[in-house]
């Protein structure tokens, strides 16, 4: 009766045995990089204090010369991320705890379009703040000659023209660019 009793025992174990066998084979197998991710993941929440949080000053530089900084903090969890996440932009300067990327936008600012006017300015055709009657000037563009400028079109730059489009700004430039005055070579005279 024993030997029967200890039978009994033996198979009851071996069974539990194949039965915990078969629940750990239907189970779905943990890969080695899952099993890393996994690690990261509990140290970074761990060591909070080993992330690295540094100063980005992003500058955004557009077609007219202005140019805008915007100035954050940002907390590296992950390089390969971060150097994602700034790619399209050039990496200008890096010091200690602090990275200056810039954008070059093919636009003009957006300061430029809500207060720049095309005037002239003696004879130059020149950027302002406002309407050139105030005569808030921005930046001079390059010198005219108005004997060779229509009247109708250095009337219309005394009033000012609104630079409110990417356009309008290149459009004037070009248009203007015909009108510089050319400066003569005066060649050397042979005897």
């Amino acid at each position: 009766m024993l030997k029967y009793l200890i039978g009994i025992n033996l198979l009851l174990i071996v069974m539990i045995f194949i039965y915990n066998g078969y629940l750990n084979n239907d189970q779905p197998e943990i890969e080695d990089d899952e099993l890393v991710e996994v690690s990261r993941t509990e140290q970074q929440s761990k060591h909070p204090d080993d992330l690295a949080t540094i100063e980005i000053v992003l500058q955004r530089q557009y077609l007219d010369g202005r140019m805008d900084s915007e100035v954050f903090e940002e907390t590296i969890t992950s390089m390969e991320d971060f150097w994602y996440d700034y790619e399209p932009y050039q990496l200008i300067d890096q010091k200690m705890g602090q990275m200056i990327f810039r954008e070059y936008l093919d636009d003009i600012s957006p300061y430029l379009k809500e207060v720049g006017y095309f005037g002239l300015s003696d004879q130059q055709l020149t950027i302002y703040e406002g309407e050139p009657q105030y005569e808030q000037v921005i930046q001079q563009v390059y010198d005219l000659d108005l004997d060779a400028l229509p009247k109708e079109e250095q009337e219309k730059l005394r009033k000012g023209i609104k630079i409110d489009s990417k356009q309008i700004y290149q459009d004037t430039i070009e248009v203007f660019r015909n009108h510089i005055p050319s400066e003569q070579v005066q060649g050397e005279s042979g005897s």
